[in-house]
């Protein structure tokens, strides 16, 4: 009887098991760069990504979407993408490429503002002086598709070498694309008040 009692108990304890293992497996999974976040209107650009100006996302004033659930582009890569291990520089000419498809607006360049100053952009820059002139929108459409990727300075109050050098945590994290410390600054680096001039 008591034989029968253990081998009960095992068979038990098998199925138990058994049982576990298969919800575990049946179980959601989720990848490291998932953020849930609430749900919010704006339609998508050809990158994938659009424009959270109130931040009901939690992940800045911009993130993607792709058919994927909202999330960010650390070093320009989507996590989602099965290339997510290029190197930096790749990287970098991927964010401008990015960059040269999103649609440049006013509603753009103004949130823009704690990085781009289009008055002190042209006067700091002789260059565009003669080829773009004093238009604002065309000034900001240079920052954005090149002045970024080129580390010039966009305002008086933000130097990204500056800020790249002093964050030592964003430096390993996005190496030489220096447009994802402008775009760090402008999400969360104001925010916590990092060393940015």
């Amino acid at each position: 009887m008591r034989k029968h009692k253990e081998k009960t108990a095992k068979k038990l304890g098998i199925v138990l098991l058994s049982g576990l293992m298969l919800s575990a497996q049946a179980a959601p999974v989720f990848h490291p760069f998932t953020i849930v976040a609430e749900a919010h209107q704006g339609r998508t650009d050809s990158s994938g990504g659009h424009h959270d100006y109130q931040n009901k996302s939690g992940l800045g004033s911009y993130h993607y979407h792709h058919g994927m659930p909202a999330h960010l582009h650390p070093n320009g890569v989507c996590p989602y993408s099965s290339s997510s291990s290029s190197s930096s520089s790749s990287s970098s000419k991927k964010a401008q490429s990015q960059a040269a498809k999103t649609v440049v607006t006013t509603e753009l360049m103004n949130s823009y503002q704690a990085v781009f100053d289009a008055d002190y952009y042209y006067n700091a820059n002789p260059d565009l002086q003669s080829a773009i002139g004093h238009d604002s929108l065309k000034l900001f459409e240079h920052f954005y598709t090149n002045g970024m990727a080129e580390g010039r300075k966009g305002c008086d109050s933000f130097d990204v070498n500056v800020y790249k050098e002093n964050n030592a945590d964003l430096k390993n994290a996005y190496g030489d694309n220096l447009k994802a410390y402008y775009e760090h600054y402008l999400s969360t680096g104001c925010k916590e008040d990092r060393v940015h001039q």
